[in-house]
């Protein structure tokens, strides 16, 4: 069994979609299509049943992705243990709390399937890591900046909430309506600016900094949200268990920020050839599919 079809069947399974999935593994969607087809024809079994909403995994795909999962952590363990740790390079990096828990691990797979040695470290201080993956507005000045991905801000209601289904949305709607505020948010001052000046005031039930809280608890009815999305996020047809996204509120139409890796300039040139460098070096397929037009509303 070819590992590479099995870790191309593995994103299609987790993102949904073929086309997903390719632009998680950096390849062309035809490449994903063709390992699955691979797959179905060397196990003689159907893997997915194609919908218009994307992939629906048959009960033999469940059992592969199980059984595959871990031969591909098995099939890394073997190469792992022929290497001496030692002289794995090595990288720390500070998460900001506002970049999403599930893309982040997309990206660190990427880094580990390309730097397969790669000895990686996630630390509170991003003054002691030797990278930030944070927004553009949030870089500390000084540091250089490779952006990775774009993010649309949009609306998040809970699934039974009435603003759910509200046929069209405005500013005015958010009155009085139980909210979970982004304490970290990028938007903060000019969301709170454009309430006031229509003398709107949500109901603020929580106050959160971590992205996966805002949206756990807008999953669980607590109240809305307003919060950046990872493009996957964003694409039509897409639904997040217990979540409704709206994109259609004026006010956050065009509304974006960059995340990306923020590092010390000297740093990239005092390790020419070193951790930091083939580290961005492994980044740039991610940066290169990011739009010129791409801003920042810090």
């Amino acid at each position: 069994m070819n590992l590479r079809n099995l870790r191309y069947f593995c994103s299609a399974y987790e993102a949904g979609s073929t086309v997903a999935a390719a632009r998680l593994c950096h390849v062309t969607q035809p490449v994903i299509s063709n390992a699955i087809a691979q797959l179905e024809e060397e196990l003689g079994t159907r893997l997915f049943t194609r919908q218009q909403r994307g992939l629906v995994p048959t009960p033999a795909a469940i059992r592969l992705f199980r059984l595959g999962g871990k031969l591909l952590a098995d099939a890394q363990a073997i190469v792992e243990t022929f290497q001496d740790v030692a002289t794995h390079p090595r990288l720390s990096l500070h998460i900001h709390p506002t970049v999403s828990v599930a893309h982040v691990r997309e990206l660190i797979r990427h880094l580990k399937q390309t730097l397969t040695h790669l000895e990686l470290s996630v630390l509170d201080d991003p003054q002691a890591a030797d990278a930030e993956l944070t927004s553009q507005s949030c870089a500390a000045p000084g540091k250089a900046f490779m952006p990775l991905w774009e993010e649309q801000y949009a609306l998040l209601v809970p699934a039974a909430h009435p603003l759910a289904v509200k046929e069209e949305l405005c500013l005015q709607d958010l009155h009085g309506v139980a909210f979970i505020e982004r304490t970290q948010c990028e938007l903060a001052s000019y969301w709170h600016a454009g309430l006031s000046q229509y003398q709107i005031v949500p109901d603020v039930r929580a106050r959160v900094d971590s992205q996966e809280w805002a949206l756990g608890l807008v999953a669980a009815g607590v109240g809305v949200t307003m919060a950046p999305l990872h493009p996957m996020l964003m694409t039509p047809g897409h639904t997040q268990e217990g979540i409704v996204v709206r994109r259609d509120l004026r006010e956050l139409q065009g509304a974006s920020r960059v995340v990306g890796l923020a590092y010390g300039a000297h740093a990239r040139h005092a390790q020419e050839n070193g951790t930091l460098t083939e580290v961005l070096r492994a980044c740039e397929p991610w940066a290169s599919v990011l739009p010129v037009t791409a801003h920042d509303c810090g």
